[in-house]
């Protein structure tokens, strides 16, 4: 299930320790068995207050920081912590590293997808 976001989408959504995480989708994919994949990548921040798509100059900074390294999940644990979009940021090839050998490796079947909660990831 993809809970409506799509590629170059930058996220928030409600913690378990009540601070706000943040995640860009980089790629969606559909599986085998009829789910999506979505690949995410978070930004290496969180904040206590939550960030409005309309705060504009939070939104531009948080582009500018460092994100950590791409991981897939089922969209159905993406969903489940109901995420906002909050901006865009286009996917470039050079951001597609941490993909490109996630997909080869799974599609040899080698790789899998997460199934964790979004925040234990």
């Amino acid at each position: 299930m993809n809970p409506g976001l799509s590629e170059g989408d930058i996220c928030t959504y409600l913690r378990s320790d009540g601070a706000w995480g943040f995640f860009w989708v980089q790629r969606i994919d559909a599986l085998p068995d009829g789910r999506d994949a979505l690949s995410l990548r978070k930004f290496d921040t969180h904040t206590a207050e939550e960030v409005l798509r309309e705060h504009v100059e939070e939104v531009a900074e948080l582009k500018s920081l460092r994100l950590l390294g791409h991981f897939p999940i089922v969209g159905t644990r993406v969903a489940e912590v109901e995420p906002r979009v909050i901006g865009h940021l286009p996917v470039r090839e050079d951001d597609l590293e941490g993909y490109r050998i996630w997909r080869e490796a799974f599609d040899k079947g080698e790789a899998g997808v997460f199934t964790l909660a979004l925040q234990d990831i």
